[in-house]
């Protein structure tokens, strides 16, 4: 015990030292960790960046935080989910964007998927509703997050809340572009890890400097932050290209291996809700897509402005894109009658 308690000791002196000289020197590369808000940069390119694991913001500016709370553990506005599905229990799993993840709507309570399921329950329906929706993401994003993150969770039908301005989005959004001009003018390393482990100046120099780090503060063979920022930035130069199609026919792929159903739910531009206008070749697009894949579709522009309307836009919106707590309840009366005729009248 002498001996090993000797050796210890010898052991932390040295790294103590170590560390001490190599602070003297100034040998550690800079490091920075790319966050902003609640999101960081994903290794996965296809996704670009990703929200933080249990992350809670409690202040007033929910510029980059998109709502006050705690996120779960997969950075998501939604409780915890048990990865094993409980028997007999029929699983929904959302994807999509600030629509669904309740852009501005305070309670979380509020937001259409926790009310799906608690409408579905009212039906004495088993059913488990999991929000994996991320602000800003296209169909792109999401599918690639069903695939990378969500399938674990077995789901029975996955919820795809399509918003039509989808097609339009990047991959490189205003978050990855921020993330990645703050590490360029800071001239850090793109790294991840635990603030106290990367404040170490030893453990820098031997992940990062003796490892080789290339000019403009990219790490040679690291695979992980640095990875995801230059893919991300990669797909850039085909932001032109249509990504929903494809995103689809990966979709359709997915249910047919994993053995779960689909259904599109097509948002409208709530600004002169009554008028189609530019959107009606979208909304004809992603139905036709939907019937070529063989995905149920609710297109909820009949929606607002059939039996939700009050009269006042203002009821329904907050804005062009995005629903009011009532605008919300709205939606998830009309997804509960479309999910419950998915749902076999005898489950396992």
């Amino acid at each position: 015990m002498k001996k090993l308690l000797l050796l210890l000791v010898s052991c932390l002196v040295s790294l103590l030292l170590a560390e001490g000289a190599v602070r003297l020197l100034g040998a550690a590369p800079e490091v920075g960790v790319l966050e902003r808000g609640r999101y960081r940069i994903s290794p996965n390119p296809r996704i670009g960046y990703e929200p933080i694991p249990g992350y809670e913001y409690r202040g007033d500016d929910l510029a980059n935080f998109d709502f006050r709370g705690r996120a779960n553990s997969l950075g998501f506005r939604d409780r915890e989910h048990p990865r094993a599905k409980p028997p007999g229990t029929f699983r929904i799993l959302v994807l999509g964007d600030s629509i669904a993840a309740g852009h501005q709507v305070e309670r979380t309570a509020d937001v259409f998927p926790a009310r799906l399921e608690a409408l579905l329950r009212e039906r004495r329906l088993p059913v488990e509703v999991l929000n994996f929706a991320v602000s800003g993401y296209n169909t792109e994003q999401e599918v690639e997050t069903l695939r990378d993150k969500g399938l674990a969770f077995e789901p029975d039908l996955v919820l795809l809340a399509y918003c039509l301005n989808d097609r339009q989005k990047e991959v490189v959004g205003d978050v990855v572009r921020t993330l990645l001009e703050e590490q360029r003018q800071g001239g850090k390393v793109a790294a991840s890890g635990p603030s106290w482990l990367l404040s170490s100046h030893l453990y820098r120099l031997l992940r990062f400097g003796l490892s080789g780090v290339t000019g403009g503060g990219q790490e040679a063979g690291d695979t992980d932050v640095a990875a995801g920022a230059a893919g991300a930035a990669g797909s850039a130069e085909n932001a032109e290209e249509d990504t929903v199609g494809p995103a689809f026919e990966r979709l359709a792929v997915l249910a047919r291996e994993h053995d779960f159903q689909v259904l599109v739910a097509s948002f409208p531009r709530f600004r002169k809700l009554f008028d189609y206008g530019p959107w009606e070749p979208e909304h004809r697009a992603v139905a036709d897509l939907s019937a070529r894949h063989g995905f149920a579709h609710l297109d909820l522009l009949e929606t607002f402005r059939g039996p939700c309307w009050t009269g006042d836009l203002d009821d329904l919106a907050l804005d062009r894109w995005h629903p009011t707590p009532q605008g919300h309840r709205c939606a998830a009366e009309a997804m509960a009658e479309a999910v419950a005729k998915l749902i076999p009248a005898e489950r396992p």
